[in-house]
């Protein structure tokens, strides 16, 4: 539906001393019936990498932090953010900081969109996930990636789109060292498939593409399946639309490279 532009907004970081804390504040935002405009949590390893490169004022030691963004007419607003800054604190956190004008909230989205460019800073290469899973189910999928990061001996930052529980795992690894890559891919693999397990999605925002494909039947029904190709056929007949994505049994695009042709 077609809504009232903001006539006010009020922005937050809030920091919190553990992942657990902050991904419990954004399951009780929710549940509280407050829906912010963006709700953003990073990580210790991703504001130790902004702040290296950025330099924003962002705590070293902090376990994660919240970026929260309220909009809509002022006194809404206004008594949205003193629900929020109670829930923070109840979920343990430190510290509540609110910008105070207009170059402040956009310092602070600045440094939040220019996350994955700091990434170089902690690994030479890295592979990200775009899983989705219920808000509720935040702490539980945020635990288990610091499971997987332990099993696998990997680095995995987080930076994600906390309000609507789409998870950006940020694999680390380095391809030059010998079972880096597969361990990468084998992590990435299992935080999928528990996405999957907790109610959600393999993807949130990027799409199946080839690299997801052997998921859709363990999140689809054959009949589910069956139907998307039906609907699919019924606009792309020739198949020329992203052809050999999304659907199994599609041939991956690698086998149609001009250097796999070649070759042949």
């Amino acid at each position: 539906r077609l809504m009232k532009k903001p006539t006010a907004f009020k922005t937050f970081l809030g920091i919190f001393e553990s992942v657990d804390d902050a991904s419990q504040a954004v399951s009780d935002i929710i549940a509280a019936g407050i829906v912010p405009g963006a709700l953003e949590m990073m990580d210790q390893l991703i504001t130790q990498a902004i702040e290296e490169a950025y330099h924003f004022g962002f705590p070293l030691d902090a376990g994660a932090v919240l970026i929260v963004e309220l909009d809509g007419l002022k006194d809404g607003v206004e008594a949205q953010a003193v629900r929020v800054e109670e829930i923070c604190k109840k979920n343990n956190a430190r510290e509540v900081r609110i910008a105070r004008d207009d170059t402040e909230r956009a310092a602070l989205w600045k440094c939040r969109k220019r996350a994955f460019g700091a990434i170089g800073r902690l690994s030479p290469n890295y592979v990200t996930q775009d899983g989705v899973v219920p808000r509720s189910k935040l702490p539980e999928i945020m635990r288990f990636i610091r499971t997987i990061s332990e099993k696998y001996d990997l680095r995995i930052p987080n930076v994600f789109h906390a309000g609507d529980g789409n998870i950006h795992p940020i694999i680390l690894y380095d391809e030059r060292q010998p079972g880096e890559v597969q361990r990468a891919l084998s992590a990435g693999h299992e935080i999928l498939e528990k996405c999957i397990a907790l109610g959600g999605s393999v993807t949130g925002e990027h799409g199946i593409g080839a690299e997801k494909i052997d998921f859709m039947p363990k999140q689809f029904s054959k009949d589910d399946l069956d139907a998307m190709q039906t609907l699919r056929r019924a606009f792309d007949p020739d198949k020329l639309c992203n052809p050999h994505k999304m659907f199994p049994g599609s041939k991956r695009c690698a086998e149609f490279t001009p250097r796999k042709q070649a070759a042949a």
